[in-house]
């Protein structure tokens, strides 16, 4: 047995890749390591990672012991190895993290200086770094309970101390053993350790927590190979059930069964994960968004029980992490049925420019009878709008959004009665408070804390940061030595150079606002597709300004290399380079920055950071038509005007029921400005004219992390040939019958795959009739009108083809599976069934006898006419509505 005071009970799955850094990270502790009490718990690995341990084991830790069982879970696997723990602090670290060289030490100084023996749980300094690094970040959201240091704080005083990560943790291996507390192997797949330490704190005679912020434990984010548990928690279907029902629900009823009530800690610590779980809700690719209807069931009835446990005090105070305002009001009005005394309307931003403000308030049921005055006279909305908000699936509360004018005095009336109106969100923020400290609590310093003369501290300090590098590196001392020396190089480095780089900023703001610059770009309209691609919508929008109205000072935003820039230098287009102090000339001086994309590069094009937001205001001509939910996406751009081309798709998007938070003031149906140039050359192709079918699938993201940890092109092609997505779409290329029509018709498939997927073409076997294609090296438009059947999966290039004249085939053979949250899909008001531009085939058969069929006319009749109603407009005047929707930006 070691002599020591801890036991490490370490739960090992399938780690094989991080077991050599965490034990290197053993073997170099201050702490004697034969001095741990090591048990390693091998729940079922089918790789190397128990055969690491043991060698590792024979060398530096005979005494450790290595158990192994059949996979049961990371709960199970731990009481297994608390059952054979043998010293007085047992702490449950997981074998792809890693300690700081001092980490055991550390603890052991803390606990030599709790004079009284007061701390019942010590918890750790989390620092997280990501995998593949040694680039270490204080980030984690409960690391603020650190910023005082060493001490000692009482859960029943300070409940924002809360502890949850378990690997962080020590608890008193007597408490355990006397109160019967193990891990509920039930939880999964996440919170096992939160729960047991709840339970454990109400077993201990007080919930005194000992900070040890001395003591830094590594924590691996963003792991290349297979994500962790936490990761990939709500992709997992336990999530839904065992997870609230065991996890949070069984801890609080634990909890308040043994003292008879419910501390506000205990609450804490179940708000805070919910809190995170509302976050990840509203994420645009949410693992959320693949719960069953069954799955939301179960949860949405198991909240229902949790938060009938939790205090209505603890959600008006609770601020660990902010709630936010919409589920801070879930909680207070759907969950816990409080009603505001007077109706509450929050005013938001002001539209200096256009006069209008913007104002809201939630309700539940039905709209109230609303009416707004000014000065005393009834007035009129700009825009009105009922918005959904939802969590999994279901409206928990409702928003309803007024534009109205700019005017003194505004008054707004509901059900009659007078609304207040506030900038007041509501939602709970503490300042940081420093622990209270109790009679009892004393902590010494270490003996030689006042000794170390500073430049032995700074020695400690960079023989323990090279000993960090070394362990998650796997490099040499010496290596690490020179790769520390250069790293504090290009820190200094980048010093002098952010001063140098502050000075030419200020510069060019300066020369922003004189002339020549001031002059030239007064009032500019910026307009980009991709920072290094055009041919979309802001081209063919200029194309119309350079024609049509050479009065207004449009620009062309582009990187010098894209293969556009002579092609749109040789038709006159008054080019800035993307990235250059021109453009932040042109910045600063323009009113309207222009796209069809609306990434963060796009939407600010110069560095907001270093040259502030600008004037100009953001137009989104999108890429193309929405037919999924991006509004967890959108809601987060500063968008002053979006233009859409489907009658569907600007009702999802400005209409009721829906959660973007964009209304008819924002949104026109002007129709896409590349389509006046399409519907031109769709006249001038006949579709029986037309030799080619265009195959153009989506994306998938898992895919795509799949094919980029390959060590090979071949192992590449493998993973891609035998994927679902990979092996029905090759086959559908590679189909012996299609190639006989193409053959026979004097036809070819034009291969139009992702930009994701161009670079794996080149590796895949294509018959001589597929010709592949690349975004980058062709107009899409004239792929468009030389085809006369598109065959898609979910992406919106549909919508273009069918304008353009071209039968539409949905080939959908992974359909279950796109809505997962994987990728960039939630679904949204198009059912392809009921919307659908053309027939839907989930088998390869069903879509090679759509595409083979004789009567190609009778299949395809029937959605003649729902083609015809998606849009909006059937003319070449939609760069003309666009041009007069941004001017209208300036006047109301």
């Amino acid at each position: 047995m070691a002599s020591g005071q801890f036991s490490l009970v370490v739960a090992l799955y399938n780690v094989g890749e991080y077991v050599p850094a965490f034990l290197e990270s053993l073997q170099t502790q201050t702490y004697h390591v034969r001095d741990l009490d090591i048990v390693v718990v091998d729940d079922g690995s089918t790789d190397d990672s128990a055969a690491l341990v043991r060698r590792w084991a024979a060398e530096h830790h005979p005494g450790l012991r290595l158990v192994q069982q059949e996979n049961a879970g990371p709960g199970a696997a731990r009481n297994t190895g608390l059952r054979l723990a043998s010293n007085t602090w047992v702490t449950f670290c997981d074998p792809d993290d890693a300690f700081h060289p001092r980490y055991f030490e550390e603890v052991a100084r803390f606990l030599d200086g709790d004079v009284n023996g007061s701390a019942q749980l010590l918890a750790t300094r989390l620092v997280q770094f990501k995998d593949g690094t040694a680039t270490l970040r204080h980030t984690h959201p409960l690391g603020k309970k650190f910023r005082f240091g060493n001490t000692l704080v009482s859960l029943d005083e300070n409940p924002e101390y809360i502890q949850l990560h378990g690997p962080t943790a020590f608890l008193r291996r007597e408490v355990l053993a006397a109160s019967g507390l193990e891990f509920d192997a039930r939880i999964r797949p996440k919170y096992e350790d939160s729960n047991l330490i709840g339970r454990y704190l109400a077993a201990v005679e007080e919930p005194v927590l000992g900070i040890v912020a001395s003591a830094r434990y590594l924590y691996r984010r963003d792991r290349q190979r297979g994500a962790s548990l936490v990761a990939s928690a709500w992709t997992d279907p336990r999530a839904y059930n065992e997870l609230p029902r065991y996890g949070y629900l069984g801890m609080l009823q634990d909890i308040k069964h043994r003292l008879g009530t419910l501390p506000q800690w205990a609450q804490y610590m179940v708000l805070y994960d919910l809190v995170w779980f509302y976050i990840d809700d509203k994420r645009m690719h949410s693992q959320t968004a693949g719960a069953s209807p069954e799955q939301q069931d179960t949860m949405h009835a198991l909240l229902e029980e949790i938060f009938d446990l939790i205090d209505l005090e603890v959600i008006d105070t609770f601020s660990v992490v902010s709630q936010g305002w919409i589920f801070h009001n879930i909680l207070r009005s759907y969950y816990k049925k409080q009603e505001e005394k007077t109706p509450v309307v929050q005013e938001w931003e002001q539209d200096e420019i256009r006069g209008s403000v913007r104002y809201s308030y939630l309700f539940h049921g039905e709209l109230p009878a609303e009416k707004v005055f000014a000065a005393g006279a009834e007035l009129a909305p700009l825009a009105v709008k009922t918005r959904h908000h939802s969590i999994l699936g279901k409206t928990l509360i409702k928003e309803r959004i007024l534009i109205l004018p700019q005017s003194a005095d505004v008054q707004i009336m509901l059900d009659g009665e007078a609304a207040e109106i506030t900038r007041n969100r509501g939602v709970p923020l503490q300042p940081g408070r420093r622990p209270t400290v109790l009679s009892g609590f004393e902590l010494r310093a270490p003996a030689d804390s006042g000794m170390r003369a500073k430049p032995v501290a700074i020695a400690s300090r960079l023989r323990g940061n090279l000993v960090v590098h070394r362990s998650l590196q796997g490099t040499g001392i010496l290596v690490e030595l020179v790769a520390s020396v250069r790293r504090r190089g290009r820190r200094a480095t980048g010093r002098v150079r952010a001063l140098r780089n502050g000075a030419a900023d200020r510069r060019l703001i300066t020369r922003a606002q004189q002339e020549p610059a001031a002059r030239k770009y007064k009032d500019a309209w910026i307009l980009m597709d991709r920072i290094g691609r055009a041919d979309d919508n802001a081209e063919h929008l200029y194309r119309y300004l350079q024609h049509e109205r050479p009065d207004i000072n449009a620009w062309f935003l582009l990187e010098r290399t894209s293969s556009d820039w002579d092609r749109l230098s040789a038709d006159g287009f008054k080019l800035v380079e993307y990235g250059s102090d021109e453009s932040v000339l042109l910045y600063l001086n323009a009113s309207f920055k222009i796209s069809s994309h609306a990434n963060g590069n796009v939407e600010f094009p110069v560095s907001p950071r270093r040259f502030g937001t600008g004037p100009a205001r953001f137009v989104f001509l999108q890429h193309g038509v929405i037919k999924d939910d991006m509004s967890l996406w959108l809601n987060g751009k500063d968008i002053r005007l979006m233009v859409t081309a489907s009658v569907a798709e600007h009702v999802s998007i400005a209409g009721d029921g829906n959660n973007y938070k964009l209304t008819s003031y924002e949104v026109k149906p002007t129709g896409f400005a590349r389509h006046d140039a399409l519907l031109r050359a769709a006249k001038a192709s006949p579709l029986e004219e037309r030799r080619s079918i265009l195959v153009a699938p989506t994306w998938r993201q898992y895919l795509g992390k799949e094919l980029a940890a390959a060590e090979s092109d071949a192992e590449r092609v493998r993973i891609f040939e035998q994927s679902e997505y990979g092996s029905a779409w090759l086959n559908l290329l590679r189909s012996p019958g299609l190639r006989e029509r193409c053959l026979a018709m004097g036809e070819q498939i034009v291969f139009l795959p992702h930009p994701e997927l161009e670079v794996m073409v080149p590796l895949l076997d294509l018959p001589d009739h597929v010709k592949p294609a690349a975004y980058k090296d062709i107009s899409v438009q004239e792929k468009l009108v030389q085809a006369h059947t598109m065959v898609t999966d979910h992406s919106s290039i549909a919508f273009d083809g069918a304008y353009a004249g071209s039968r539409i085939v949905y080939f959908q053979p992974d359909s279950d599976e796109i809505f997962g949250g994987g990728h960039v899909y939630r679904k949204g008001y198009f059912d392809y069934e009921r919307d659908g531009l053309g027939p839907v085939a989930e088998s390869v058969e069903a879509a090679i006898g759509y595409l083979t069929r004789n009567d190609q006319e009778t299949l395809h009749a029937p959605f003649s006419e729902r083609i015809r109603g998606t849009f909006h407009h059937w003319d070449s005047n939609s760069c003309a509505r666009i041009t007069a929707a941004v001017e209208g930006l300036v006047f109301t």
